[in-house]
């Protein structure tokens, strides 16, 4: 199995970025919009985090149903290793960094915006908001709209702003933070209904197996017992080429539901090969109704780190984002 050695060291704020220059750059950071997407670099001009706002199509002979945009692929850490991946033969839905629903209640009727495949509805990148970059942070707001299809027709149930913004912290470990807004856009409520998944869902690199990543979480759980506890934050960790890293997923106290249930893979998924998923589900254990005429907020905080990150440490990166 994986071992994992968890060192304290202090942050310095002297110290080079993985290419070697200071982190603290008199250079901006920059959000630069191609024609599909949307790459967000630090301040050393490396590419950290990418948002697709076009239709990324399926692979050939799979379903077009599976095509969508509106989602984070590659998340690649400060020295140039990438953790997500998008449409895996096992999940052709899963789409690295993402945000659907899996059980959605609208006029009476369930709907799946999560299992695209079924063809029960979809989330659609509309347009972007804004998109900022200065010498703290650089980012985007894009506005999706949750869509439904039903007997042949769509009907938009829901708008989403999605704002994401990116900032480093010191030479090895950089700052996601993520804000979605949702707003029921009819005279109907959408209700989220309890399921075992559903909300901001990460499909881990395929590097990571049950034999070299793990995951602990804020109440001191590992991936033998995560899924479905109340936690704080989940970091999820493993072997990246020959170094380690990972991500910490931070939960604000002002989300519905918080502390949240979280939905962890178990270490035999896909056939024992023990891919890594993670999802802080808010409705895992309970129904979340969104009134007509009324917006509602969740945020996040990841903290994208190489080398190893320490139970102390994530629980004062929590309490400084959560105060």
């Amino acid at each position: 199995m994986f071992k994992r050695i968890v060192p304290v060291f202090c942050v310095c704020v002297w110290a080079l970025s993985a290419s070697g220059q200071p982190f603290d750059s008199d250079q901006p950071y920059s959000a630069v919009k191609g024609k599909d997407e949307l790459v967000l670099s630090n301040r050393q001009g490396q590419p950290l985090l990418t948002y697709r706002y076009t239709v990324k199509a399926p692979p050939q002979g799979v379903s077009a149903a599976y095509g969508r945009s509106g989602y984070i692929h590659p998340l690649q850490t400060l020295g140039g290793k990438t953790l997500t991946t998008i449409q895996p033969a096992d999940h052709y839905h899963h789409y690295g960094l993402w945000n659907p629903w899996t059980r959605v209640e609208y006029d009476g009727k369930l709907y799946d915006l999560w299992n695209i495949g079924d063809k029960q509805g979809t989330v659609r990148f509309v347009d972007f908001a804004e998109i900022f970059q200065d010498n703290k942070h650089a980012g985007f707001e894009a506005v999706h709209h949750h869509v439904i299809f039903n007997e042949g027709e769509e009907t938009t149930i829901m708008k989403e702003n999605w704002r994401i913004a990116i900032s480093q912290l010191d030479a090895n470990k950089y700052a996601v933070d993520i804000r979605s807004t949702l707003a029921p856009i009819t005279d109907i409520d959408v209700i989220l209904k309890e399921y075992r998944y559903a909300g901001l869902g990460f499909r881990a690199t395929p590097e990571w197996t049950n034999t070299n990543s793990g995951v602990l979480t804020s109440t001191g759980k590992t991936r033998k017992d995560a899924d479905g506890s109340l936690e704080r934050w989940t970091i999820m960790f493993g072997q990246l080429g020959n170094g380690e890293g990972g991500v910490l997923f931070l939960s604000h106290p002002q989300n519905y539901n918080f502390p949240e249930p979280v939905r962890i893979w178990p270490e035999d998924a896909n056939g024992g090969r023990g891919d890594q998923f993670f999802n802080f589900s808010p409705t895992k254990n309970k129904d979340w109704i969104l009134e007509a005429g009324k917006e509602y907020t969740l945020q996040y905080r990841l903290i994208v780190f190489d080398g190893t990150l320490s139970a102390g440490e994530a629980e004062q990166l929590w309490q400084s984002f959560a105060n």
